[in-house]
């Protein structure tokens, strides 16, 4: 009888990488959750088939004994306020180019690397910049790794309709981004986790991905749906980038970075799938749409997104 195939996901206590592993779980596979503190999520390691491993991204051993044994790996890590040596080009490009280059060389064939839909290595932005570099550094280091580029996710514990429900609740008015023309097409997190199971599968195409929910709309219509769904009245105000990226930066100082300058890089650009490249429907996920969620969740949603 052939042994359950071994995945070790990086990052995998993250708000996404905590679902990759479940659903890797329920697919029969065995998990090692690679993260710097594994015990994070203890759930995880509950079941006979999960097993933790200390990795940091920035030192090779850890990774190399991470990836002992493992018949497929993910980077789910990210990073999205630099301090000190942690520096998006370090965690994006370098790190991610390191651990790809272990998993060819541990001959782990099947890699997936987390990415971003509007990924860009000719971008202004230092972070999409990097998420862009990143994508191309591991395709060179491992030839048959997967680039899965997401949709900004939603789902139990996000970071996008809990901060909207937050301010919404708090305040009388809800500052926009810009005018909140920005287009978006939100994909729930255990869709986004689906897909990568899927893409670990042998025989998966070694080709770039974007994973998209089903609904495109505004950042204004997504605040209007979620002020709708737990009775709010705040009035949306449109609010220069020019101001918010200053005060981004005052953030990132705050418990918790509560808003970030790379946050406010990626409102500045649509996040929707291009169509130019395979999607959820290529591997046989219907996504789901926002309006059945964002009743459900937006009033009782709180967490917060797990980082390098």
């Amino acid at each position: 009888m052939r042994q359950e195939r071994l995945i070790t996901v990086f990052g995998g206590t993250g708000f996404l990488g905590s679902r990759i592993v479940a659903r890797l779980l329920q697919g029969g596979c065995r998990v090692r959750v690679a993260a710097r503190h594994p015990d994070r999520k203890p759930d995880l390691l509950r079941n006979d088939r999960s097993e933790a491993c200390r990795a940091d991204l920035h030192e090779p051993a850890t990774l190399t004994a991470a990836l002992k044994g493992a018949d497929g790996a993910v980077n789910a890590t990210s990073l999205y306020v630099e301090k000190g040596d942690l520096t998006y080009h370090a965690v994006h490009v370098d790190a991610a180019a390191r651990l790809a280059a272990l998993a060819r060389h541990a001959g782990v064939r099947a890699f997936v690397q987390m990415s971003g839909i509007g990924a860009d290595p000719d971008a202004q932005d230092s972070y999409v910049r990097a998420r862009g570099e990143g994508e191309r550094a591991v395709r060179a280091a491992h030839p048959e790794a997967v680039i899965a580029r997401s949709a900004v996710m939603f789902g139990e514990g996000d970071a996008l309709l809990s901060t909207i429900r937050d301010i919404l609740r708090r305040s009388p008015v809800y500052p926009l981004f810009g005018a909140g023309d920005t287009r978006l097409q939100p994909a729930w997190v255990d869709d986004v986790a689906e897909a990568v199971a899927r893409l670990l599968k042998p025989g998966a195409r070694a080709t770039p991905h974007e994973l998209a929910g089903a609904d495109i709309v505004t950042y204004r219509q997504l605040v209007e749906r979620v002020a709708e769904a737990t009775g709010s009245r705040a009035r949306t105000v449109p609010v220069p980038f020019a101001l918010w990226q200053p005060l981004a930066g005052l953030a990132e100082h705050l418990p918790g970075a509560p808003l970030t300058r790379a946050q406010v890089a990626l409102m500045r650009i649509d996040n929707v799938a291009s169509g130019s490249m395979p999607g959820m429907s290529v591997l046989g996920i219907a996504p789901r749409g926002m309006t059945e969620q964002v009743e459900r969740r937006a009033g009782t949603e709180d967490g917060s997104e797990e980082q390098v």
